[in-house]
C-alpha cells in the first residue's frame, strides 16, 4: 500500500505477523510522528514486553504462521501424493488435486496461496471432524479436501491413522 501511494498504512501485528497482539504503523516520517504526539498515543503505546515479543518474532526463526504462508507448492504436492499413496486400497478414492488456499481474516482476506489437496468422498468430513483427533477439511465439488499446508509434516502420519479410522 505504501509503494501504491498511501502516506500511511496501519495494520494489526499478529495478523500480519503471526506475532503478538500489536497495532503497527508505517508511513511517511511526519505522520507517524503526529500520530505518537496524539493524546491518545500514551494509553495506546505498547509495553516493553510486546516490543521484545514483537522484535522476537521478526529477528527469530520462522514462525508457523510464516511458513505456512510461504509453503512451496511443489512441496505440498508432493507431500499430498505420498498421504494419497499411503491411502490407497485402505479408502475410497484417493486424489490429489490444485487447491488454492485463503490467507483469511484481517491479514489479507483475499489472498489466495497456491497449493494442492487431498480429496477424498465428501462423507468423510463428518467422521473426521467426529474422530480423534479431529480433522477438519473443507467440502469443496463434492469433496472433502484435506489441505496440508497448515499441518507439520511429522504430523503427516497422524492424519493418514486418522482417515483410516475414519474410513473404517
Amino acid at each position: 500500500a505504501l509503494a501504491a501511494g498511501a502516506g500511511l498504512v496501519i495494520c494489526s501485528g499478529d495478523k500480519l505477523l503471526g506475532g503478538p497482539q500489536a497495532g503497527l504503523a508505517f508511513g511517511s516520517a511526519q505522520l507517524v510522528q503526529a500520530m505518537r504526539r496524539h493524546p491518545l498515543a500514551r494509553a495506546l503505546r505498547v509495553d516493553k514486553l510486546t516490543l521484545a515479543a514483537l522484535e522476537a518474532g521478526l529477528r527469530g526463526p520462522a514462525t508457523p504462521t510464516w511458513r505456512y504462508l510461504h509453503a512451496n507448492p511443489a512441496e505440498l504436492r508432493r507431500r499430498c501424493e505420498q498421504v494419497a499413496a499411503e491411502l490407497a486400497g485402505s479408502t475410497e478414492p484417493v486424489t490429489v488435486i490444485p487447491s488454492a488456499g485463503a490467507v483469511g481474516g484481517g491479514g489479507a482476506p483475499e489472498l489466495e496461496l497456491a497449493g494442492w489437496a487431498v480429496a477424498l468422498p465428501a462423507w468423510f468430513a463428518d467422521r473426521l471432524r467426529a474422530g480423534s483427533p479431529s480433522v477438519v477439511g473443507r467440502i469443496e465439488h463434492g469433496h472433502c479436501l484435506l489441505d496440508l499446508r497448515c499441518i507439520e509434516p511429522a504430523d503427516d502420519p497422524v492424519l493418514v491413522a486418522a482417515v483410516r479410522a475414519a474410513a473404517g
